[in-house]
């Protein structure tokens, strides 16, 4: 089956890319920002796997709404539209957390996206990316395209964004108590409250979803992949504070944003259509990451 990975050179693509090339069957493109709209036609796929994006965490989000919304909504409506355009018969589009209603009800259930506006801090991103989600089943309803959509939880592992700015929880907490430890800081200060709940899964079990979804996901409505279980921010931080040895304080800025209290995912429909449940429990996948971040200092300090 030749696959063509569109997003496949980032964080979660390169994941992907790797589950995929475990068949010795897959003949397997990754593309990352060198694609273009002859690819499709010139390679000529079986099928389509769409997750690039331009990604950042609440700072990002909130300083630059109309850059999330509109570079997100033309790079993915170009490419599913040149996919369309040439009939590729199976595609899978990658869906955000954040594109459901930030009143929706816990543990979230895919039937919710649509039913309210997402939470404000992230909601021109996760607008634009729900339009493309719209795009993907107007596809499948005009054309008769085997084209679906899944929604991952809280990604985080190695090789993900630990940029200052633009990081997601667990990769910037894992730079902030690095960083405290090798600088010999007494505290570490983490924005709001930490009570909130947020589901995160491990990358490596989150390519392994995308890769059986792509083989048994066949509907129009989304699939939800993630653990299905919700750890506070405030857990996550000691868990990292252990893991890279900090033996300073935490502390909590409550004048900076929490974001939704609540935000799981349900995971039924992942287990009757998928059978897939993750293998790496949290504790485990950060000590793994902060392994790998530790290990791919440069100068120090990424």
């Amino acid at each position: 089956m030749k696959i063509m990975v569109i997003g496949g050179t980032g964080f979660l693509g390169k994941a992907v890319v790797a589950k995929l090339k475990q068949n010795l069957e897959n003949d397997v493109m990754a593309v990352g920002r060198e694609y273009n709209s002859t690819m499709p036609y010139s390679w000529k796929p079986d099928a389509v796997i769409c997750m690039p994006g331009l990604v950042g965490g609440i700072m990002k989000n909130k300083t630059e709404p109309y850059t999330m919304l509109v570079k997100n909504l033309q790079m993915n409506t170009e490419i599913l539209d040149d996919c369309c355009r040439m009939k590729v018969p199976r595609a899978l589009y990658i869906l955000c957390g954040c594109s459901y209603p930030s009143k929706a009800q816990n543990p979230i259930k895919e039937e919710s996206l649509f039913c309210g506006l997402p939470d404000e801090n992230a909601m021109y991103y996760s607008l634009g990316k729900a339009i493309n989600h719209l795009q993907v089943n107007a596809a499948r309803k005009q054309f008769g395209l085997d084209w679906a959509t899944v929604v991952p939880g809280n990604a985080y592992g190695p090789g993900d964004n630990f940029s200052e700015n633009d990081s997601h929880v667990i990769a910037g907490l894992i730079r902030k108590f690095h960083q405290a430890k090798e600088t010999h800081t007494d505290k570490v200060v983490l924005w709001g409250n930490g009570m909130p709940l947020r589901d995160f899964i491990y990358v490596d079990d989150v390519a392994e979803g995308i890769v059986m979804a792509l083989d048994k996901h066949h509907t129009s409505l989304p699939i939800n992949i993630a653990s299905g279980k919700g750890t506070s921010i405030k857990e996550v931080a000691e868990m990292v504070k252990e893991v890279s040895g900090f033996q300073g304080d935490i502390e909590f800025d409550i004048s900076f944003p929490n974001g939704p209290q609540v935000k799981v995912f349900d995971v039924e429909r992942q287990q009757e259509i998928l059978g897939f449940s993750p293998k790496v429990g949290l504790k485990e996948g950060i000590k793994k990451t902060y392994e790998w971040y530790s290990s791919h200092q440069v100068g120090g300090l990424i």
